[in-house]
């Protein structure tokens, strides 16, 4: 018994150590070394940041970052003033970069890597004429409302000045005022959702708002605002017309919680349609064209098995009694319970001035169950399956799977509950609305319907 639970402990710890070798992060560690050995430190130091970063406080991480990322801010340092003394300002200017942006990274990643510090004013000195440069090629571009190449330099610029804020401001014009006037055209064309969107996308571009953006995205939606009514769900029966009810309010809570500006929801019952004195501008109508429920149909299948029984055996010799373990054939049963349900629901977009319909669709959905037991005359905690092909001879491929003990078992425990028909029953409603809800969200986005 305890070498049996040694050599469990031991596979156990041999399972534990391959999957930590082959974790994403030792994977990668032992990228970044193959690297370093190639002479690539560049890439080794950058492999053993991102494996770093995706496992933070790793030693090892740590470790690797620590050596490689050392000696790569000396090289690229060495090269900076190298550069620089030959006059070549783009190349020092990118070599200061890659060594800032390292000491940077790791430091954010809780490994001290300096040496930047020592080289900020010489670096300062050689950027300034370059940057301004930069500058005014951007702002040539801009004035000729050449935004893509604008954007293209005034990036550039900021790799070597991020903190500059007249160089951010210049950017930031680059890259919204083109969508800035798209989102313009859109509205002048009564596309007030293409608009909408279109500043929505400026501003997380940009990180804030452009101009009067705010202002535009406010009456976009006050001009392109429609509201559509959820009408009650036609139900053939009462079972089905219970169902409808729930599933029309699960159905309103979805699409109330999409949160799109331009669709107002309103529950359009019967009540609320008498007492109105305006009708929304689109209808939802919805009728359950299919709800079936087959109670269940039960199968019994013959199975073989095998009654364990623990016997005295007295040896005639010594007169020793010791305990045998004998194994009895047997008949089992399984019992399979299947219980099966469909569901369909048919939903129309009407606009009720012209009686037209806009897109119909049909959903559906299905779900079977099968409940699973055994049955035994005996006692079945010494039932086991097996294998024979005859009760009263003993066979070489006769077989008792002690194996599979557990799966019996699990068998036998279980059995029918009546309050599984009503998980299903569940199951096939909100699926037909989230798919109502998903395919009816879809036509309202689409371009052909609200722009």
């Amino acid at each position: 018994m305890a070498r049996n639970i040694f050599s469990t402990f031991l596979a156990t710890l041999l399972v534990a150590a391959v999957a930590f070798s082959c974790s994403p992060t030792n994977q990668a560690l032992k990228r970044s070394k193959k690297l370093a050995a190639a002479g690539l430190t560049y890439e080794a130091t950058l492999t053993s940041l991102e494996a770093l970063e995706r496992k933070p406080g790793n030693q090892k991480a740590m470790i690797q970052v620590k050596t490689f990322g050392e000696k790569e801010m000396k090289a690229q340092l060495r090269e900076f003033e190298r550069l620089a003394d030959a006059g070549e300002t783009v190349g020092a200017l990118d070599a200061f970069v890659r060594a800032r942006d390292l000491e940077d990274r790791a430091n954010a990643a809780g490994v001290l890597l300096s040496g930047t510090s020592a080289h900020v004013s010489e670096y300062n000195g050689l950027k300034r004429n370059f940057v301004q440069d930069l500058v005014q090629q951007g702002q040539q571009s801009l004035d000729q409302e050449d935004f893509t190449g604008a954007e293209r330099t005034f990036a550039r610029a900021l790799k070597y000045s991020p903190e500059d804020n007249a160089i951010q401001e210049l950017w930031r014009s680059a890259v919204a005022e083109p969508m800035h006037r798209e989102a313009h055209r859109m509205y002048a064309n009564q596309k007030y959702r293409a608009a909408f969107y279109t500043w929505a996308d400026l501003e997380q571009e940009i990180g804030e708002p452009y101009k009067n953006s705010r202002q535009y995205q406010d009456s976009a939606v006050y001009h392109g605002m429609v509201t559509v009514g959820v009408r009650d769900i036609l139900a053939p029966t009462r079972q089905e017309l219970t169902l409808s009810q729930s599933m029309r309010a699960d159905l309103i809570n979805n699409l109330v919680r999409t949160d799109d500006p331009f669709i107002d929801w309103i529950d359009w019952n019967d009540q609320t349609r008498y007492q109105s004195n305006e009708q929304p501008d689109y209808l939802l109508e919805m009728e359950m064209t299919d709800w079936t429920e087959v109670p269940g149909t039960m199968s019994r299948y013959e199975r073989q098995g095998y009654r364990k029984e623990i016997v005295d055996k007295k040896n005639p010799d010594t007169g020793v009694i010791t305990k045998e373990t004998v194994y009895h054939k047997v008949v089992y049963f399984d019992v399979d319970y299947r219980v099966y349900i469909h569901g369909a629901l048919k939903f129309s977009l009407v606009d009720p001035i012209k009686r037209s319909i806009i897109t119909s669709r049909e959903v559906e959905e299905q779900s079977e169950r099968i409940v699973a037991s055994a049955e035994y005359t005996g006692d079945p905690a010494n039932l086991y399956p097996g294998q024979w092909s005859s009760m009263s001879e003993a066979k070489t491929t006769d077989q008792v799977l002690t194996g599979k003990k557990g799966q019996l078992d699990g068998r036998f425990r279980t059995s029918y509950n009546p309050r599984i028909v009503d998980d299903m029953r569940e199951t096939v409603k909100n699926s037909l609305v989230k798919k109502t809800s998903v395919t009816l969200i879809q036509t309202l986005n689409s371009p052909l319907f609200l722009q």
